[in-house]
């Protein structure tokens, strides 16, 4: 026991120094944006004209819809025209998120200054900059390799269902910042990530939120943080993602509970996405209560 904790840390040891040296940042004045998405068609068109507007220079889509699920063609097609969406077909691979950002950031990270990994129910907010280039020029980065971003978290807003108009219009009072879940601490806790690009040491097999590696990382305000862990005490002053988390009942058991995660079982996932975790965040009332019945029975006769 003794041996293989000695060969662990010298192993540890060895990732961090080879990690701290040689590093060659690219200077291409590129950011790149990687996700991976399923039955996102009533959301991907407002997502991607945001982080197009936002001064990113290329999103990757991995599509895990299903085999004959729904297509992104069919609501951007014109960004995938012009080269600036790219759809990498995952379509019906299962608990594969994971090896989707390694594969992005493996194939892409020598085009890029920066390659950040969000989801798309998440939108980053800049509060003291104009776009994603100037965020990310800021000096207080120029000694770290990986930025974590907090959530700033979203409910239902007191709406039963999805009424056509685009996340930001609707969902616009966040949850009370100290709201939990699962965790003894804040969801807002939680992180995502934006990786300089062009370096070796690096690898996404592990978790979602962030790239397992010991380079240096820091928040927006350029305070130092653990780069393997993906929470941190949430802070909005310079920058944050609005995570529209559960949206409405409707969306959440035929849309989120219905797709499940990207990075876990099926079985795994049910667990997580019931209707009692939703109203774990959102005030649970009779009316929510007939509506999802009424959808429940609705699938059920299907």
């Amino acid at each position: 026991m003794i041996k293989e904790l000695l060969k662990n840390t010298i192993w540890q040891w060895y990732q961090f120094i080879i990690s701290r040296v040689g590093i060659h940042y690219t200077h291409l004045n590129k950011v790149a944006l990687c996700c991976m998405g399923k039955c996102e068609n009533l959301y991907i068109r407002e997502w991607v004209e945001y982080y197009h507007d936002l001064g990113f220079d290329k999103i990757y889509i991995y599509d895990n819809n299903d085999i004959e699920g729904e297509k992104f063609d069919d609501v951007i097609k014109d960004f995938i025209d012009m080269n600036y969406c790219e759809i990498i077909d995952y379509r019906g691979k299962a608990c594969c998120q994971e090896e989707a950002y390694h594969d992005c950031y493996t194939k892409h990270k020598n085009e890029y200054d920066w390659i950040a990994v969000f989801d798309i129910d998440e939108f980053l907010t800049l509060r003291k900059h104009n776009n994603i280039h100037d965020f990310l020029n800021d000096k207080q980065f120029y000694n770290y390799q990986v930025i974590h971003i907090n959530w700033m978290c979203f409910g239902d807003n007191e709406m039963l269902d999805f009424d056509g108009r685009k996340c930001q219009d609707r969902f616009v009072t966040p949850l009370p910042y100290n709201i939990r879940r699962f965790k003894d601490f804040p969801e807002n806790n939680h992180i995502k990530s934006i990786v300089r690009g062009n370096l070796k040491h690096l690898n996404w097999r592990y978790i979602t939120h962030t790239p397992w590696c010991y380079y240096r990382c820091c928040n927006p305000q350029g305070i130092e943080c653990s780069v393997r862990s993906p929470y941190n005490p949430y802070n909005f002053d310079v920058a944050y993602l609005k995570h529209y988390y559960t949206k409405t009942i409707g969306e959440w058991i035929r849309i989120k509970a219905a797709r499940g995660y990207g990075d876990m079982d099926k079985e795994t996932a049910k667990k997580k996405l019931g209707i009692d975790v939703f109203f774990m965040l959102n005030k649970r009332t009779s009316e929510k209560e007939k509506y999802a019945k009424s959808i429940l029975k609705e699938i059920s006769n299907a």
